[in-house]
């Protein structure tokens, strides 16, 4: 008898539904639910392991959460002073998790009752006594959720062994180029990724920003092939200033040409910002800042003031010097470098 080698049903499988219905002494007196682990208070309300944990304190005293008659007594002396002057009436019962004590008559017969197993939803047709549904459950349910120790994803026991074989996004592969040992993920986002610092050595492919043009190349070709692709995005050469176009080296002279008043104006904003920090460095302190001591101007910024008036300055003399050839202001002032 399993029952003999155990004081009380494992919590896990506290779910179980029995199969018949259930018999009003096997209920508990609270919620009505099977007596799972009942336990009985001093006098005499049965109530289950979940009501006893969830509604009673460990040893403060509160009202029996229980619905019989039992749970609330006369009180006897206000009903002997009602006339004089008292009111008589019911008091409930206190009692706290301390004072309850397992009920094992109750326990007994609740672990014989037949239930369904707790995987029942999820396709297990097992029917067994309570007492042995956790064996069941533990050692041979299929339909029991195990967690992946790869993914730590929760996967039906029956698919366990399909899940890490060929669907676990950890499972470790081998590479048949290099024969390394990869996770699945890493494959394709890195190992066979020519724009991955890890891409496997014997991996080649088209560059995948001129794939139409490029001919195949390992990883070592496609970081010295970078330097020249027509079609990798680059940043502007105005970045510095607040541009933040990514553009085709191959568009580069076309953006440059279409962006020049964008760009100006990106340059006269920088150089505001600039007059203002050290001409009044007090008008550019935070509201944060505001009641205590301002940060002080450091010498970065005024090598970044200087080097904006540079370029600026720069800029200007090529406008002066642009101012007599009209055709190249017409192109768009593409050389102006800041």
């Amino acid at each position: 008898d399993v029952w003999t080698t155990m004081s009380e049903l494992p919590s896990s499988v506290s779910v179980a539904r029995p199969v018949s219905a259930l018999p009003a002494h096997l209920q508990c007196s609270s919620c009505s639910k099977p007596l799972f682990n009942a336990r009985q208070t001093p006098h005499g309300c049965r109530l289950c392991q979940a009501c006893v944990t969830g509604l009673l304190h460990e040893v403060e005293k509160r009202p029996c959460p229980g619905h019989t008659e039992a749970c609330t007594l006369r009180d006897h002396h206000s009903e002997e002073d009602v006339g004089g002057g008292g009111s008589g009436g019911d008091v409930e019962t206190e009692v706290s998790h301390a004072t309850c004590f397992p009920d094992m008559a109750t326990r007994r017969e609740v672990a014989k009752l037949r239930v369904r197993c707790p995987n029942c939803d999820a396709g297990c047709s097992v029917q067994l006594e309570w007492a042995r549904i956790d064996q069941h459950v533990q050692q041979s349910c299929d339909w029991h959720s195990l967690r992946c120790e790869q993914c730590k994803e929760l996967i039906l026991k029956k698919d366990m062994q399909r899940h890490t074989s060929s669907e676990c996004r950890h499972r470790k592969e081998t590479c048949d180029l290099c024969s390394q040992l990869v996770t699945h993920s890493e494959m394709e986002t890195s190992h066979r990724n020519l724009q991955s610092d890890v891409c496997c050595p014997r991996f080649s492919a088209r560059c995948p920003h001129c794939s139409e043009r490029s001919t195949p190349m390992d990883r070592r070709g496609y970081v010295a092939h970078l330097s020249e692709c027509p079609e990798r995005p680059v940043e502007c050469k105005y970045s510095h200033l607040g541009c933040r176009a990514m553009v085709r080296r191959s568009d580069l002279e076309r953006h440059y040409r279409e962006s020049v008043d964008s760009h100006l104006e990106l340059m006269d904003s920088k150089l505001k910002q600039a007059a203002i920090a050290q001409q009044s460095p007090s008008a550019a302190v935070p509201q944060s800042y505001v009641g205590s001591a301002a940060p002080a101007v450091t010498t970065a910024d005024g090598l970044e003031v200087a080097d904006v008036k540079r370029r600026v300055g720069s800029v200007f003399e090529q406008f002066k010097k642009l101012q007599l050839k009209p055709n190249v202001l017409q192109s768009g002032g593409a050389d102006l470098m800041l």
